[in-house]
């Protein structure tokens, strides 16, 4: 489309935030962007421009005054055709209601820059859709050296590409919202990769191995990028020891208020020569816990009592056999990914130039891992990290963190967030994130169970299809310019089709998502291909399974196996 095109004409009552106008047939579509030429009033008395006012089409009315309802009834109650009667099929006519974005200069060769329209458009005024060129200046800006990130194009409009700033989302945060299926992943993968395109670092908690594909898929990413994934290692210091408390009171069974005191001493009377492993740090306060148990003279000195001191250990023995199970699980997900080049986590205290690089994405692969445990991870890591930028001693360079499954690291407070280590870190990201270079990309299914506070602070949104109405009126809620007729299109959306909305953008708009097939994994699963896997699952697959336990049991005695093999016939698969 290289002209203005007409489509159709101004009726009715007009106000500056809204108007109708009769579509020329087959002319316009919910979503369009529209134009209408209209002479408003100056800030000089008297004086008058003439500007041009833009809109989306937001609804769209069709109806026929000369086939009456009543017509029709009597129709569907007989076997007459209506081309036998002198009904007319031919006089629909079309009322589309657009919201008003603001103006611009009249001037097109100028800056379309957007104001707000203080002056109602003219009935009887004609409106147009415009050609390519001048709708991408008007959604880019004539800011050529600003960094953007393509994310697709309009609905309707596919000449018409929709980018993002990419200031504002790795400075002022943006959340993505969808329900399942509606293409969430699709959307970050594309953000994610044109964010690398541009250098900038990226750190990922990626809970079900979602983001994996980029590391198989990095030659597609801009040359030199590097994609490192890492596998939980919880390690321990003096910094992050209420942490490590917090996780093994909730993982452990509730103490009472005189096991409290020994539990405290043993987590906290311990000398940090360096950082240890959680487990490896445990174990020791096992082992001291167990010296207390059958010493009954450091008992005494310390005012404990015996009948009070196995529960603790009992208590961190349990912790103990949980963790390393979540690190069983995880190492067994990671066996079968054998092709991928998965490292320890490394300290975030000590070397977080390894976590956060120009040209790296940093993925933490959390799956094997409970709610809480990836809570906790998530909490280290982040916390740790966002205080190396608030220092301002420049170790590491700002990055933009990407949440997956948002509604597990920083639930409401009725999903108990007394319980989610992570929700008080990324509230502070959120808040002072700005100032130190610190970005989030907030990515959930269920926006109804998100924290209210974290999801406010978001600037911009990409919200795709979402059915469920306590999700639809919770997104109202965080988003003051989402209309009513938008909340209510957002249920009919298709997959990769939402609506961008915030600072990132001139005004919201409908947006098809970009689908890049060079970033889909061809190793993981997905549920498009979950009939297929089974098709090609064999008898060598179940004997490979096979294989792998008899050579995890080979140097156990015979008893041991028997209970390993029993354990492994009860265990649900992960």
């Amino acid at each position: 489309m290289s002209k203005w095109t007409r489509v159709g004409l101004i009726v009715g009552s007009t106000s500056v935030t809204s108007f109708k106008f009769v579509i020329t047939e087959l002319a316009a579509k919910v979503g369009d962007i529209v134009a209408t030429e209209v002479t408003v009033p100056t800030t000089i008395e008297g004086n008058t421009q003439t500007v041009y006012v833009w809109g989306r089409v937001t609804g769209i009315e069709r109806f026929n005054p000369f086939f009456p309802s009543e017509a029709a009834t009597e129709l569907v109650k007989s076997t007459v055709d209506i081309a036998d009667t002198p009904l007319s099929t031919l006089r629909d006519h079309l009322v589309g209601e657009v919201l008003i974005l603001g103006r611009t200069a009249a001037d097109i060769s100028d800056t379309l820059e957007i104001s707000p329209l203080t002056y109602p458009v003219k009935p009887s005024g004609y409106v147009y859709s415009p050609p390519q060129n001048v709708l991408h200046r008007l959604l880019v800006g004539n800011n050529t050296d600003e960094k953007r990130l393509a994310l697709g194009n309009l609905i309707g409009r596919n000449d018409v590409e929709v980018s993002l700033s990419a200031t504002q989302v790795v400075a002022r945060h943006m959340a993505i919202l969808a329900m399942t299926g509606g293409g969430k992943t699709v959307a970050s993968r594309q953000i994610i990769s044109e964010t690398a395109q541009h250098g900038y670092p990226v750190v990922i908690m990626d809970p079900h191995g979602d983001y994996l594909g980029l590391w198989e898929k990095q030659k597609e990413l801009l040359k030199g990028t590097k994609v490192r994934l890492f596998y939980p290692s919880i390690w321990v210091s003096e910094e992050n020891i209420d942490t490590i408390a917090s996780l093994v009171e909730k993982m452990g069974t509730k103490l009472t208020d005189a096991q409290m005191p020994i539990h405290h001493k043993a987590l906290y009377d311990n000398e940090f020569l360096s950082a240890e492993s959680a487990i490896d740090f445990l174990e020791r306060v096992s082992a001291k816990l167990d010296n207390w148990g059958k010493d009954e003279e450091k008992r005494k000195d310390a005012g404990f009592s015996e009948r009070s001191v196995w529960p603790v250990r009992r208590n961190i023995r349990n912790v103990i056999t949980k963790l390393k199970r979540m690190e069983e699980n995880n190492a067994r997900l990671r066996e079968l990914l054998n092709d991928y080049d998965f490292e320890p986590m490394p300290d975030p205290i000590t070397s977080p130039e390894k976590i956060v690089a120009p040209n790296q994405i940093s993925i933490f692969y959390l799956s094997g891992f409970d709610h809480l445990a990836q809570s906790t991870i998530a909490s280290i890591v982040l916390e740790n990290l966002f205080e190396h930028r608030a220092s301002l001693q420049n170790t590491i360079p700002p990055y933009l963190a990407v949440i997956e499954e948002a509604h597990n690291f920083i639930p409401s407070r009725n999903e108990g967030t007394s319980e989610t280590p992570s929700l008080p870190t990324i509230r502070r990201m959120i808040t002072e994130g700005r100032k130190f270079g610190t970005g989030l990309l907030i990515i959930s299914q269920r926006p109804s169970r998100l924290d209210e506070t974290t999801l406010a602070m978001c600037n911009t949104f990409l919200v795709l299809r979402l059915v469920n109405p306590k999700d639809k009126s919770f997104v109202r809620s965080v988003m003051e310019n989402l209309s009513e007729s938008d909340a209510n299109i957002l249920q009919s959306f298709g997959r990769g089709q939402g609506l961008i909305s915030g600072q990132a953008v001139k005004f919201p708009m409908l947006v098809q998502v970009n689908f890049n097939p060079e970033l889909i994994s061809d190793k993981i699963g997905n549920e498009d291909n979950f009939f297929s896997q089974v098709e090609n699952f064999s008898l060598s697959t179940k004997q490979s399974v096979k294989q792998k336990n008899d050579e995890r049991t080979k140097d156990l005695p015979d008893t041991k196996k028997t209970k390993h093999r029993r354990k492994m016939s009860q265990r649900s698969p992960l």
